[in-house]
């Protein structure tokens, strides 16, 4: 199975107003290779729109180079303008208005927001043009007349410190592209390898490893037997995310 993947943008593009440090054009070609890497140890036959970090293709070319793919990923991080703005942190996912991919659109959005530890909820949506009869963003529109369901990942706002900052992480990226790769391999039935966590040491995610603690402490989860980073847990990669979704949500709050 063949998936493309297209770093939005190019070398530079779209510095972040909350820390220059990030560019989004430069930190996305970055999550692309960890993401074709992760996807290609899934058995995954992987196509990129951009070869060097210098690379602009058009919208058109982006599109068209997912022919014969399944799958078509834009990564991007938001913006809410060009200034500085911490009060929005969302991960959206943007999918064809055929509404194509819809499930996946959801639970990419829900995975990406787990990983990243957004605070506000994550959102899947399609945005038509404005003559009402087609997709609005260009690289999906073009996705479709190749013949390929075509989705925008928006990885929160790098107008948001918290966010930029997050993103400018190489450890993070890897983290992301992992669990994006993952479900993916889920989602169409790809080779998945086993992940299970015997021991509460063995949470290495500083995504995942808090919540785990803090459901111990509430003793929602009950260990079987040993004490602080030994104590055993046994649970596997699809239930701590889902906890940590659920912790999210505010399910484990105390009223």
């Amino acid at each position: 199975m063949k998936i493309c993947i297209d770093a939005g943008h190019t070398l530079g593009s779209n510095p972040s107003p909350a820390n220059p440090d990030y560019k989004e054009g430069t930190r996305m070609f970055e999550l692309q290779k960890y993401l074709k890497s992760a996807l290609e140890r899934f058995g995954f036959e992987v196509v990129c729109t951009r070869m060097a970090v210098t690379d602009n293709p058009s919208l058109y070319e982006r599109g068209m180079a997912a022919k014969g793919c399944e799958l078509l990923l834009s990564l991007h991080s938001n913006a809410v303008s060009n200034e500085r703005n911490d009060t929005v942190d969302y991960v959206r996912v943007y999918y064809p208005v055929t509404r194509k991919g819809q499930t996946l659109a959801r639970e990419l959005s829900e995975t990406i927001a787990s990983v990243m530890g957004t605070s506000q909820q994550p959102q899947y949506v399609v945005r038509w043009n404005s003559a009402g009869d087609a997709d609005y963003y260009g690289v999906i529109r073009y996705a479709a007349q190749a013949g390929t369901i075509g989705m925008i990942l928006e990885h929160s706002f790098h107008t948001q410190l918290r966010a930029a900052n997050w993103l400018l992480s190489d450890e993070n990226l890897r983290a992301l592209a992992e669990a994006e790769a993952s479900l993916l391999a889920e989602y169409y039935g790809m080779e998945v390898p086993e992940v299970r966590y015997e021991l509460l040491k063995d949470i290495k995610s500083e995504f995942y490893r808090p919540t785990i603690e803090k459901l111990l402490d509430q003793g929602v989860l009950q260990g079987r037997g040993g004490r602080d980073s030994d104590t055993i847990i046994d649970l596997g990669e699809d239930a701590v995310r889902l906890l940590v979704m659920l912790d999210r949500a505010g399910v484990f709050d105390k009223k």
